[in-house]
């Protein structure tokens, strides 16, 4: 049976907030009040993205230490958390401390962001953007050592530690999701990616992908598993979708567009079939229908991310379509 994961919009309320008062305000409604609704609604995990200055918003490791008082049983994930941006000790450290905060309910989705605004993060961090694969390759090894318990003496390209030890452990090991967004996986994984999700990949995140493409992607990614002498059923297939609910379908592509035109405001506004495309956007019989083929093509677990103003009314909205 298909779970449902609730992105929080700490992009959209630093965005469209109209001074620091009114973040303050929206920071209590719209996350660590919401956040007891979102669990009341049924869905199984509440997600916070990350950018430190490409895209201003809420620090998410902090933000779900918040939610995680506000709530009892859902889990806590990233989605997607930019580790290459950070010290792996102090990435370490901090998730592990979010899993105990939240009795092991934290689940850590990585990427390495890409595009000229994330190139310019990268470098007002002292990061080299060329790097930001490989430094998160090591960075993984690194954490997930840590997380183990082990002390750690490491000698990389980019890390070096000597006899590094945290002193306690997550209460439960974090799975690791790998996502995808640039590219056609039915054509194939680079190579980068595809080690990424065989050394470290509990679960693969592709992003805005039609039901589809990710059916015809599952094989290769089972491939990528097995092939590293991993067990594929093992693998939760997550997807990111966004969504935007109305009465009439024009007016949902409407909402979504508005939305993608605010957050990407470098890009070209987006066709009604590159919308329709990436997610369920329409009326509520619509979009349950479309959330039907993404469960038949295999997605096991969604990371909702509501690309509309109301978040509330789309949450209950969402919930009796779908629920």
């Amino acid at each position: 049976m298909a779970e449902f994961g609730y992105l929080l919009p700490t992009r959209g309320i630093v965005q469209s907030s109209a001074d620091t008062a009114d973040i303050t305000e929206r920071t209590r409604t719209d996350i660590t009040e919401r956040a007891s609704t979102v669990e009341s609604l049924g869905f199984s995990a509440i997600w916070a993205g990350d950018s430190v200055l490409a895209k201003p918003r809420h620090e998410p490791l902090l933000t779900l230490a918040a939610v995680a008082t506000a709530t009892d049983s859902i889990d806590l994930g990233t989605a997607v958390y930019l580790p290459a941006l950070r010290n792996p000790v102090h990435v370490a450290h901090q998730t592990v401390t979010l899993d105990q905060l939240s009795g092991g309910r934290f689940r850590f989705g990585i990427g390495v962001g890409s595009g000229p605004d994330v190139k310019a993060e990268y470098g007002n961090l002292d990061v080299p953007y060329r790097e930001r694969g490989p430094r998160t390759d090591e960075l993984l090894d690194i954490v997930t050592r840590l997380w183990d318990g082990e002390t750690v003496t490491y000698d990389g390209r980019f890390y070096q530690l000597e006899d590094a030890n945290l002193g306690f452990r997550p209460a439960r090991t974090p799975p690791i999701y790998v996502p995808t967004a640039a590219f056609d996986p039915t054509d194939g994984f680079p190579d980068p990616i595809a080690r990424r999700l065989a050394t470290h990949g509990d679960g693969w995140l592709p992003t805005a992908i039609a039901p589809d493409t990710y059916y015809g992607s599952l094989d290769g990614v089972h491939d990528i598993l097995a092939d590293a002498g991993r067990d594929p059923s093992a693998l939760d297939h997550a997807a990111y979708v966004n969504v935007a609910i109305d009465d009439d379908e024009d007016a949902a592509i409407g909402m979504a567009r508005d939305f993608f035109d605010a957050y990407f405001p470098a890009r070209d506004p987006m066709s009604a079939d590159a919308i329709r495309g990436g997610g369920a956007v329409g009326t509520p019989e619509q979009v349950a229908g479309r959330i039907d083929e993404y469960v038949d093509a295999g997605v096991e677990t969604f990371v909702v991310r509501f690309v509309a103003p109301d978040q509330q009314r789309q949450l209950e909205r969402f919930a009796d379509a779908v629920f």
